[in-house]
């Protein structure tokens, strides 16, 4: 980034012209976020059919990273690389990351997701830097700038979720089709960047970063208890850190680093304590109570990629302007996918083919819009939202001046309220469909407790080659609301595709799981056959590929000999597909029923779009309380490193949000909307209660701020 005096910067409509060079390279790189951030749970739930748990599990460290990964690429930026090199690496690696997930492969799938989170990591803490270093200190355009910034932010968070979830929905490429574009995103994203590098220079003669905010002289509002703080916080860290490494050594490797860091973290605002006193010290307490309840805010609001997302998918009724058709326990068949050859390299004219419109039986283009709109427009309400209200909220802050502490409380209720509109919409979807059933399948795969509610075993990989798997795990089915007793299989609620699958998938003959793993690694080895042919033996009772969405020219399968024929490699997600079409016939038919009178209690869109708006009042509460009161409240001297510790509150409240998705799946909508929007609801009443103290903690610091998409990481 070159250095050039202030009066020689070329202008457009009173900015720097680099300005909006910025703004279109941050709007592509959310472009590309929001668009893979929208279908990447749905892909995992329902591309690769891993259980929601599973996928939750995934999504909540992929998350957890994005924001953990920017302190490090930020202080690579610093000491070595500078913006300009880092943003450029940054975007190269996003935009091969988006490109590997339009592969197939699950294997390419997480070497994707890594490419990503090391690539935000340089990207993210380098380009709103940059803004600043456009303006010299005290510029008073630098406010206008940062507004502009974030019109950015939102209008690719808007943007993204609707056109990569068009792709997704209508054309043959499917997710692969809008992970794609998302990478197109990211490229146009780059170019823009280096198009634009002549025009964005950085102010010569700045002088360091403004008046040092040290108020050591000024005493503590909290009196005796300051004195106590650091040793407080300390423990707390202490705490922490025994926590995660009791997990270590008890095996649970996934759960000791949250520990780690959040008690490492703690342990050094601790030290920070110590080292401050007066009302600088009373500053950095603040930064914790604000970063506490932030974690709280943001695990709720996280929700959209995860629960709230397969709410939409497969809870709400889609269809907006005419009755959705009847249901069918088949999937759609499969449109022909732009194929990889044998070999492993895709053409063009396969990639060509990915963005091509989905066909019916018939041929012709099957594309909607509305009936039923795609599962991932639903991400697009709050940034809409933020660009409808924002201006509001400016207004209104100006004529309501309320302290940060009361905002946080008002935007930490609002969150609250939002889930409980969904558990109101959970009571609406609450109702009952029964169906005769003899027996449960007898099958290791399958149990039922003393209440009647069934358990189903997790597909490993040793259980889908037909061995025995003493270490799978066991999740209770339908979150508790399906139980069998009396000779009647008795469900509540949306029971949904998903459920279905993996219930009658578990029913599958052990011999038939054998014979698949056989054939997948006789496709699989070098110089394969181009199909394979298996003689089905009487444990199956009826092999019906309608269950798997198949066309006849990837497997077909002949009753009178018995012989089913398969002309493509498999993956995992084919055999759960033959597994589903090689269950155990009455008990897939009883679930069946289930599925489809159940299909009719899906509740109407209206629940969610007043969920999202809700949350999006909240977020605009909340917006002030981010990285600008973070570099207000901060002694000068340990401003960077608390601005990194504010990056660790959205890790934080990201992985909150993943771990609460992992028991959407387990728990039953009303509660686990109602219990979230009450534990919410008590976080807002216990900072009311302690807010005109931690008012008088700030000090007085300016809590003024433009509110943004990404108040809690930008």
């Amino acid at each position: 980034m070159s250095t050039v005096p202030s009066s020689s910067q070329r202008t457009f409509l009173g900015h720097p012209v680099g300005l909006y060079f910025l703004f279109f390279t941050e709007m592509w790189e959310r472009f590309s976020y929001y668009g893979m951030r929208a279908l990447l749970m749905l892909y995992m739930v329902n591309h690769f059919k891993w259980a929601a748990s599973s996928s939750a599990s995934i999504y909540k460290w992929y998350t957890t990273l994005v924001y953990v990964t920017p302190i490090i690429g930020g202080l690579l930026a610093d000491r070595y690389l500078g913006n300009r090199v880092a943003v450029i690496i940054g975007a190269v690696l996003m935009a091969v990351g988006h490109f590997l997930m339009a592969f197939e492969a699950q294997s390419i799938f997480f070497a994707a997701l890594v490419f990503l989170v090391i690539g935000n990591g340089f990207f993210k803490p380098n380009m709103s830097t940059q803004v600043g270093q456009l303006y010299p200190v005290g510029d008073s355009r630098r406010d206008g700038a940062y507004t502009i910034f974030y019109m950015g932010i939102n209008l690719g968070a808007f943007l993204s979720p609707l056109a990569c979830g068009w792709l997704q929905e209508n054309t043959r490429g499917g997710f692969h089709s809008g992970f794609a574009l998302a990478g197109i995103g990211m490229v146009l994203g780059l170019v823009t960047y280096l198009v634009g590098q002549p025009f964005i220079t950085e102010v010569s003669g700045k002088v360091g970063q403004g008046e040092d905010n040290s108020v050591e002289g000024r005493p503590s509002a909290i009196g005796a208890i300051s004195a106590l703080a650091p040793f407080i916080v300390g423990l707390g860290g202490l705490a922490l850190l025994a926590h995660g490494a009791w997990n270590g050594f008890a095996g649970q490797y996934k759960e000791m680093a949250p520990g780690l860091i959040s008690g490492a973290s703690l342990l050094l605002v601790g030290w920070i304590t110590w080292t401050v006193t007066g009302a600088s010290r009373d500053r950095v307490l603040v930064i914790v109570v604000i970063g506490l309840f932030a974690v709280f805010f943001w695990a709720a609001f996280e929700q959209a990629g995860t629960a709230l997302n397969l709410w939409a998918d497969k809870t709400t009724n889609r269809y907006l302007t005419e009755s959705p058709p009847p249901a069918t326990p088949f999937p759609p068949q499969e449109s022909s996918p732009p194929a990889t050859p044998a070999g492993g390299q895709a053409s063009a004219a396969s990639v060509f083919e990915m963005f091509l419109p989905k066909e019916t039986a018939s041929g012709e283009a099957e594309i909607s819009t509305l009936n039923p709109v795609p599962t991932a427009w639903f991400q697009s309400i709050n940034a809409l939202a933020i660009f409808l209200l924002a201006p509001f909220f400016a207004w209104l802050w100006l004529v309501w001046r309320i302290s940060t502490p009361l905002k946080m409380v008002l935007g930490i209720f609002l969150m609250g309220c939002s889930f409980f509109v969904m558990a109101a919409a959970g009571i609406a979807e609450n109702r009952p469909a029964t169906t005769p059933l003899s027996a449960l399948p007898a099958t290791d795969g399958l149990r039922l407790d003393a209440a009647g509610a069934i358990h189903v075993r997790e597909e490993t990989r040793k259980r889908l080659a037909g061995e025995p798997d003493p270490e799978a795990g066991e999740e209770i089915a339908h979150a508790g609301r399906l139980v069998f007793a009396g000779g009647s299989l008795r469900s509540t609620g949306v029971f949904p595709d998903i459920e279905r699958d993996r219930l009658v998938a578990a029913s599958a003959p052990a011999s038939f799981r054998q014979a698949l793993a056989a054939a997948r690694a006789t496709l699989a080895a070098d110089n394969a056959p181009k199909e394979i042919s298996i003689v089905v033996d009487e444990s199956v009772r009826q092999l019906d590929l309608r269950y798997t969405g198949w066309s006849p020219s990837k497997a077909a399968y002949e009753p009178a000999t018995r012989t089913l024929t398969i002309k493509a490699r498999l993956a995992d997600r084919d055999i759960k597909a033959l597994l589903v079409a090689a269950g155990a016939p009455e008990w897939r038919h009883s679930l069946d029923s289930i599925m489809i009178e159940s299909a009719g209690f899906k509740v109407s869109a209206w629940w969610l779009f007043l969920c999202y708006l809700l949350a999006t009042l909240g977020e605009l509460c909340l917006s002030p309380v981010g990285l600008s009161m973070t570099s207000k409240l901060a002694p000068a001297k340990y401003a960077t490193v608390l601005m990194g510790m504010w990056l660790l509150v959205s890790a934080f409240g990201n992985y909150a949000a993943g771990a609460l998705g992992e028991l959407y799946s387990v728990v039953p909508p009303v509660p686990y909307f109602g219990y979230t929007g009450a534990t919410l609801a008590a976080a807002a009443i216990i900072l009311l209660l302690f807010a005109k103290i931690v008012a008088a903690m700030m000090h007085a610091a300016d809590d003024a701020t433009p509110a943004r998409k990404e108040s809690q990481a930008s």
